[in-house]
């Protein structure tokens, strides 16, 4: 009876084979195409400050560009007790409230209404105290750097709790550029674009809980965890700031749901997709669906660095192993190329080739991925650093 099932199932196979090969037409499932424009509600309540919502709207998968933003809404927040205030509109899709003197422990809620007059309406949330942060830690494993936090609640009152982070960088490009092309001229630089940072944020969802705990305490938990050789994070300087949020059971479950629509499919047996609920509806249409989970807390935040130095001898990678500068004569014979025509196709300058009587004779000039760190970062230097 074995054997029996295992070759059905190679018929099985074979068969599905046989009929996805012969397919030459594109099946594009409804989703992929759909016209649907969901509302997106982005951002929280903030009791310690300012609060922030981003109003922008879904598309479909097919189209290659950023979600369009909708601007022109008028944002209020509405206290339970009475009263409600108006957010900036900031232009671009953005709404802030500052100094708003939200009350911990009272209940608001979000009203928005579009330029098109529709409106939509969250369910009132109560703005939670979110403790500070222990500590942020870390250990060099094998691989790479693991990342830890701790933190707890002396009144044993918050419970739940969802973190976010910005990872920031310093690294160097692969050449230093002296000089600039400009006007068919061959001039000093005035800006160093060799020496950049580079900070990204989170992308994953990170939450936890120590309800099943007898103190309100997270030890240790594994938030990030940085490799030492799929990037050049670790090279020269390596910064972590983490946010803390306070959460209700209601926005840890929608939290959670939501980490496990996004990160844990990929095979058969992990758990199939479904529609991550959240506390924000229609109200012109009840039936029409919002993306977006309003939540009120106030932010805690912790920064580390870590140094090379502290490390152990790793080859950690520069991220311009594969570069390559190139020599270019000024006054090349006519069936050469020379270095005007490189510069003017987008090379950039290196620095310059003296003859032994002190004149400049060739440039050596290389792609602008090599030499301007400012394609992937900034040559600001962070107030932090």
């Amino acid at each position: 009876m074995i054997g029996s099932k295992r070759y059905n199932w190679v018929g099985v196979l074979l068969l599905l084979v046989f009929v996805f090969d012969g397919c030459v037409d594109l099946y594009q499932p409804p989703e992929v195409s759909a016209p649907n424009t969901y509302l997106v509600v982005d951002g929280f309540l903030n009791g310690a400050g300012t609060s922030t919502i981003r109003l922008s709207r879904t598309q479909n998968l097919a189209e290659n560009r950023k979600p369009p933003v909708e601007t022109n809404a008028l944002v209020q927040v509405e206290a339970e007790q009475g009263g409600s205030q108006n957010f900036v509109d900031k232009g671009d899709g953005t709404y802030t409230l500052t100094d708003g003197g939200l009350q911990f422990g009272q209940n608001y809620r979000l009203r928005i209404k579009t330029a098109n007059g529709r409106s939509y309406l969250s369910d009132y949330v109560t703005i939670k105290r979110t403790p500070k942060i222990d500590s942020l830690t870390w250990k060099p494993q094998r691989e790479g750097v693991q990342f830890y936090v701790t933190t707890h609640d002396p009144t044993n009152s918050t419970k739940y709790y969802r973190w976010e982070y910005e990872e920031t960088w310093e690294y160097y490009s692969a050449f230093y550029s002296q000089f600039e092309y400009l006007n068919r001229e061959f001039v000093y630089r005035p800006e160093n674009i060799n020496h950049c940072w580079r900070t990204e944020k989170s992308t994953g969802i990170s939450v936890g809980s120590s309800v099943k705990l007898t103190q309100d305490v997270i030890n240790q938990l594994p938030l990030v965890f940085v490799s030492h050789s799929a990037s050049n994070r670790l090279k020269v300087r390596y910064s972590l700031l983490v946010k803390q949020y306070a959460l209700t059971n209601e926005a840890y479950e929608y939290w959670l749901n939501l980490k496990k629509n996004t990160e844990s499919l990929g095979s058969l047996f992990d758990p199939q997709p479904f529609q991550t609920i959240g506390n924000i509806h229609g109200v012109t249409d009840p039936n029409e669906f919002v993306v977006g989970y309003l939540s009120g807390y106030s932010v805690e935040e912790k920064r580390l660095f870590v140094s090379p130095l502290e490390l152990p001898s790793w080859r950690v990678p520069t991220g311009y192993e594969g570069c390559e500068a190139d020599t270019f004569l000024l006054n090349p014979p006519p069936e050469e190329v020379g270095a005007e025509p490189m510069a003017e196709a987008g090379w950039l300058p290196i620095d310059a080739i003296i003859s032994p009587q002190g004149i400049v004779y060739a440039y050596r000039l290389g792609p602008p991925d090599c030499v301007d760190c400012r394609l992937v970062g900034t040559n600001v230097k962070p107030s932090f650093w």
